[in-house]
């Protein structure tokens, strides 16, 4: 299999995953500092979030592949 193949999922999956896990990161120090319950309450499901993306974004092989 072509390394390339999937190269614009894992990017794309992973940007996103980056993007969750910095959003909840800045949401958890507002949560500690300005807005504790409601901070909190928005960071928890984008730190849950990114974890799939970041996950796929390391896999061998691509599931359109058959592999």
């Amino acid at each position: 299999m072509n390394a390339l193949n999937c190269f614009g999922e894992k990017l794309s999956a992973f940007v996103i995953g980056m993007v969750l896990l910095g959003l909840g990161i800045v949401f958890i120090v507002i949560g500690l500092t300005v807005l504790p319950v409601i901070g909190l309450l928005v960071a928890a499901p984008l730190l849950i979030a990114s974890i799939p993306f970041l996950k796929s974004a390391f896999v061998s092989a691509c599931r359109y592949y058959g592999v």
